[in-house]
C-alpha cells in the first residue's frame, strides 16, 4: 500500500476551472508515470468525471456514505488513464450535498489508505464547512482563480474560512479557544485583530502551547496558486498582489505554480470529455506541464 499525496483543489469561484485543472494535473502526472487518484468531493455537483472522459460512474460516494459499500477503495472506477482511478460524487442525490462533519472525517480519514502516489482532490465551489473541511485536512492544496475581483474575493474568502477551520480542528472539544480563532472570520466582530499573526499574539497568553501547534500547522501547510484564463500579463500580476495580501492576512505562503492561458481548446476538450493536454494546444500542453513540474517539486522536494 502506498502513502499517496494527497492534494486538494479549491478555489470558492464556481466556474472558475478546478476540476478542469484537476484533470490536466492530473494527465500530466500520469504520463510521467505516477499512478494518479481522483476524488470528485463537489458533492452537489460532480462533473469531474466528465472532464477525465467517464460518462458516469457506477458507483459513488453515495454508495460509501450510505453504508452499501463497506471500503472507500470499492467505489473507485477506472479513467482511461491506466492504473489510475476515479471517486465521484453524485450531482442527483440532495442528501449527499450537506454531509455532516462525521461523514465528511470519514471520507478524509480513509483517503490516505488508498493505493496511489497522487490523489487529487476536486472540492466544490463555495466556503462554507462543506468544501473547507477537506481544505483544512490536507497540508497541500490547489487554489485555482482567474483575475476577475469576484473570483479573488471568493478565492481569499475560501482561505480565510479554510484555515479557520482547520485551526479550530486543531482542538475538539475545546469550545473556548475554537471561538476566539472563529471570531477571526465573524463579519460580526469587533476587528481587535486583523491578521491571522496578530490572531496568535492575542492567543498567547492564554494558550502558550496551543499556539505553538498552530503556528507549526501554518507552516507546515503548502498552498499552490494557479491563474486560470489569462489573456494578458496583467492577469497574472494579478496573482502577485493576492499572495501578498494572503501572506499579509492569513500567514500563509502562497506558492505560485503557474498559470493557463486562456483557449478555445479548454471549452473543447471539456465537449469532448478528455483533459485538453491531450489535444493539439501546444501551449495548454505546455503550461500544465509547467505546473505540474512545479507541484511535484513542491510536494516531493524534486523535479
Amino acid at each position: 500500500m502506498k502513502n499517496p499525496t494527497i492534494i486538494s483543489i479549491g478555489g470558492g469561484k464556481g466556474g472558475v476551472g478546478k476540476s478542469t485543472v484537476a484533470a490536466n494535473i492530473g494527465a500530466v502526472l500520469h504520463s510521467k508515470g505516477f499512478t494518479i487518484g481522483f476524488i470528485d468531493a463537489d458533492l452537489g455537483g460532480a462533473n469531474l468525471h466528465l472532464c477525465l472522459g467517464v460518462k458516469r460512474p457506477r458507483t459513488g460516494l453515495q454508495d460509501y456514505l450510505s453504508g452499501s459499500t463497506k471500503n472507500l477503495a470499492d467505489v473507485a472506477v477506472k479513467t482511461p488513464f491506466q492504473s489510475s482511478w476515479l471517486i465521484s460524487g453524485a450531482s442527483d442525490i440532495l442528501e449527499l450535498a450537506n454531509p455532516n462533519f462525521g461523514q465528511k472525517q470519514k471520507i478524509i480519514n480513509n483517503l490516505k489508505k488508498l493505493d496511489a502516489d497522487y490523489i487529487l482532490v476536486d472540492l466544490g465551489a463555495g466556503t462554507d464547512n462543506h468544501v473547507t473541511d477537506f481544505y483544512a485536512a490536507f497540508p497541500y492544496g490547489i487554489v485555482v482563480m482567474d483575475s476577475l475581483p469576484t473570483s479573488v474575493e471568493n478565492a481569499y474568502g475560501f482561505l480565510k474560512n479554510g484555515t479557520v477551520r482547520g485551526m479550530m480542528r486543531l482542538f475538539p472539544g475545546n469550545t473556548e479557544l475554537q471561538s476566539r480563532i472563529r471570531t477571526f472570520s465573524d463579519p460580526e466582530n469587533n476587528r481587535s485583530v486583523a491578521t491571522i499573526d496578530e490572531l496568535l499574539v492575542s492567543l498567547d497568553k492564554n494558550y502558550k502551547n496551543e499556539t505553538d501547534i498552530l503556528r507549526e500547522w501554518l507552516y507546515g501547510r503548502k498552498i499552490m496558486l494557479v491563474i486560470n484564463m489569462v489573456k494578458t500579463g496583467d492577469d497574472i500580476k494579478v496573482g502577485n498582489r493576492f499572495s501578498d495580501i494572503v501572506k499579509k492576512y492569513l500567514s500563509l505562503q502562497l506558492h505560485y505554480v503557474g498559470y493557463v492561458v486562456y483557449s478555445p481548446e479548454i471549452r473543447t476538450s471539456i465537449k469532448q470529455m478528455r483533459p485538453a493536454v491531450l489535444g493539439k494546444d501546444e501551449k495548454i500542453k505546455e503550461c500544465f506541464g509547467a505546473i505540474t513540474q512545479n507541484v511535484v517539486s513542491l510536494s516531493r522536494g524534486k523535479a
